[in-house]
């Protein structure tokens, strides 16, 4: 272990790659040696990069293990790579971007209409009883109200911690388009390499429902109801979100939309985004691979980006009351077992891959969630020695807020001296980084970010917001057992 986390070791790691946006390798040398961020791709189709998001865990008050509510997904060493398009020209994208119709990726996609999936019930017909420990349903209350701000002073948020989250988001609100949706690449500066509109919309939507605005309450309630109606015309009967979207990119995507869309009624109860929830609790389950875990295609492989993101959206179900699976859930604990290293404290993107921070830190939280505790020598020596070391610094210069947004999660359900170590590098270094001037105000720009050339200007401020929202997006679980 002590070898492992050797000087500079965690630096290596952390450029190691982005699952979230990376490709797929054609050797084993090149995947070990040169690897693009697939965690980041994840995220932006998380991620785009989450929670979370991003993001943004869920708690437990009950006996057994914690189910995990992944804000986002990040595996330093992943194969998912925003694919780049070459038809069309920029007056194409600009009208596609523009219209209210759902946009057509020129990459293959896979139909998935004859998916043999449960029958849903009818809307109006009410679910059977679920037998969910009533704190993981109250999971999403610390958002709003008095118990927001009570949060937010207990685990160290602050005035400008606020302030950066509401300029993030008004930044965000004046890049969505009149259908509903936001974009990877436009209309602001620094776009990302790579289209999904499906990711981002879900990435812009998580960071408005982090803080507590839906479309029902809050100050962005028609921007909220604006991108839910988006993506609930996008989906299909059997739950697919995003199945125009680029091939290697549909499941990020569709684990964000899924997070989102099951936030949103969780916290409204709103009988117009039961269906689609449930539905895409559904297909969530469905797609599980025999590995337990999920990648690019339903049912065919696993990868730790990919599923930390499912995983989320399956928590943020039970969250909302809806039916989920949980011996699938729960089945993931195999799935982490086969890409972890050092008596499972680090963790790989797949089982061929060295370990990294960003995977590391996606492992732990799904660890935290399924049930381990907060005395477990892994966790414990995975904190100490890999992820506090490697805290947030305005002197970075090549920094990735894709890993920032899972330690940040990890940190604060641990709690104690080391979240306290973590939240004041943490809130003194995302506020510092945020522009204040110009028509990119209340954004993080991409460039210091090292995937932020993939992700873009969306992906890297939705991430930020994410970890600006910790103090009271979900309950710290350690804390609540305590």
């Amino acid at each position: 272990m002590e070898a492992a986390w050797h000087a500079g070791g965690h630096r290596r790691w952390f450029r190691r790659r982005n699952p979230l946006l990376e490709g797929d390798q054609p050797t084993v040398d090149r995947v070990v040696e040169q690897r693009m961020p697939a965690w980041l791709t994840s995220l932006v189709v998380h991620l785009a990069l989450l929670l979370v998001l991003a993001l943004i865990p869920i708690r437990r008050l009950a006996d057994g293990p914690i189910n995990i509510f992944l804000g986002g997904s990040a595996g330093d060493a992943g194969d998912f790579a925003l694919e780049v398009t070459a038809d069309g020209d920029a007056s194409d994208l600009t009208e596609a971007l523009d219209s209210t119709e759902p946009l057509v990726s020129a990459s293959p996609s896979v139909d998935f209409t004859m998916l043999d999936l449960p029958l849903l019930n009818e809307p109006g017909v009410a679910s059977p009883a679920l037998d969910v420990p009533s704190g993981i349903l109250k999971g999403l209350a610390g958002r709003s109200g008095s118990l927001k701000g009570a949060l937010l002073a207990k685990f160290g948020g602050s005035r400008e911690t606020e302030e950066a989250v509401e300029l993030g988001l008004r930044w965000l609100a004046a890049q969505q388009k009149s259908n509903g949706s936001w974009s990877l690449r436009g209309p602001y500066r620094d776009g990302g390499a790579s289209e999904n509109t499906t990711a981002a919309t879900a990435m812009a939507l998580n960071a408005f429902l982090g803080a507590g605005h839906t479309h029902r309450d809050g100050s962005y309630q028609a921007n909220v109801k604006l991108g839910l109606d988006y993506l609930v015309r996008r989906q299909k009967e059997n739950g697919f979100f995003s199945d125009r979207e680029p091939s290697r990119q549909q499941m990020y995507a569709q684990a964000l939309a899924s997070i989102a869309v099951a936030e949103a009624y969780g916290m409204t109860g709103d009988s117009f985004l039961r269906v689609p929830a449930e539905r895409a609790m559904q297909f969530a389950a469905w797609s599980q691979s025999p590995l337990h875990g999920w990648r690019y295609h339903p049912r065919e492989d696993a990868d730790l980006s990919v599923t930390g993101w499912f995983v989320m959206a399956l928590q943020t179900g039970r969250m909302a009351g809806l039916q989920v699976d949980e011996e699938k859930l729960q089945s993931v604990s195999k799935f982490l077992d086969t890409v972890s290293h050092e008596d499972q404290a680090l963790y790989a993107y797949t089982e061929i891959e060295p370990p990294s921070l960003s995977m590391t830190a996606e492992g732990l939280l799904c660890r935290i969630y399924l049930g381990w505790p907060r005395t477990h020598p892994a966790l414990i020596r995975a904190i100490q020695e890999g992820l506090l070391p490697a805290r947030p610094s305005v002197d970075d210069t090549d920094f990735s807020v894709y890993y920032w947004y899972y330690a940040t999660q990890v940190l604060h359900h641990f709690g104690g001296r080391p979240w306290q170590q973590w939240n004041d590098a943490m809130k003194a270094t995302i506020p510092a980084l945020q522009e204040r001037d110009g028509p990119e105000a209340g954004s993080w720009a991409p460039g210091r970010d090292m995937f932020g050339a993939s992700g873009g200007r969306l992906y890297t401020t939705c991430f930020h917001i994410y970890c600006l929202e910790v103090y009271y997006r979900h309950l710290a679980i350690y804390d609540i057992e305590d």
